[in-house]
């Protein structure tokens, strides 16, 4: 899946405003001099509110992945929608609707296929 390339300074929520972050599997592979993200990664939610009755969003999970660039062997996680504010990510939140996470700012001098 052809975006630009998703790294530990990229700008994520939950549907509900829960900070994304997102904890490392691999530090060696850089761009701008943040930690290519990749499909081993933990992206964790922080301070969701969530939905009354409902648990808060806990996790998010990517599916969009570069399918021909690996950092330290594992895939690579890419958005294919550039932020022009919030987008919608790649990926799904693991809590109430709405499900998909919001991408805010992501990094856009190096994409991959």
């Amino acid at each position: 899946m052809p975006g630009h390339l998703v790294t530990t300074a990229t700008t994520l929520t939950c549907g509900h405003a829960g900070t994304v972050q997102d904890t490392p599997a691999q530090t060696r592979v850089l761009v701008d001099g943040a930690p290519l993200a990749t499909v081993l990664d933990q992206l964790l939610v922080t301070g969701c509110p969530g939905v009354s009755g409902s648990p808060p969003c806990s996790k998010v999970v990517w599916s969009g992945v570069a399918a021909r660039l690996l950092a330290s062997g594992q895939g690579v996680l890419v958005q294919t929608v550039p932020p022009a504010g919030p987008v919608p990510g790649d990926g799904q939140c693991v809590g109430p609707p709405p499900t998909l996470p919001l991408v805010y700012a992501v990094q856009l001098r190096a994409t991959a296929v």
